[in-house]
């Protein structure tokens, strides 16, 4: 019973954990349509970020949406769309991306409270877990330490 017990809080504790790791803001690009998304979960908004291309995918300054509560500075395109203040939560930018553009050749970099200090650097390309699977691995785990703590026998 200890061994489940302990089992149970850990699995928890890891469902606990799993909704902290989102804090740093991402960026979601769908190469299908060039859309992109901003994801800003830290609680405030971002002093400014940015879509790099060093390729310069990125289409004319009337594909860029603007979004409320944030300043966008198109000036740089076609090589950077940057908005200044992106406000909390998720944000469309637009279909800003040349279709079928590979993930590799861009990246993202925003700064959190001051345009003066360095920029953090992220990546597009980053494959996102299935919920699902992390939900069924720590079941399936409970389950069976469940079993073999009870000694459950399949008679055959």
């Amino acid at each position: 019973m200890n061994k489940t017990v302990i089992i149970a809080a850990l699995t928890i504790a890891a469902c606990g954990l799993s909704s902290t790791v989102r804090a740093a803001p991402a960026v979601s690009y769908n190469p299908v349509n060039g859309g992109i998304w901003f994801h800003n979960d830290t609680g405030a908004p971002l002093a400014n970020v940015s879509i790099l291309s060093l390729s310069g995918n990125l289409k004319s300054a009337s594909f860029a949406l603007n979004i409320a509560g944030a300043t966008k500075d198109d000036s740089e395109l076609p090589f950077a769309l940057t908005y200044l203040g992106l406000p909390v939560g998720q944000s469309f930018a637009g279909y800003v991306v040349q279709p079928n553009t590979n993930c590799f050749s861009m990246s993202f970099e925003y700064r959190t409270a001051s345009l003066i200090g360095p920029p953090i650097r992220g990546t597009m390309c980053m494959p996102e877990p299935s919920s699902w699977a992390m939900i069924a691995a720590p079941a399936v785990a409970f389950l069976g330490a469940a079993r073999r703590a009870r000694g459950w026998r399949r008679d055959v």
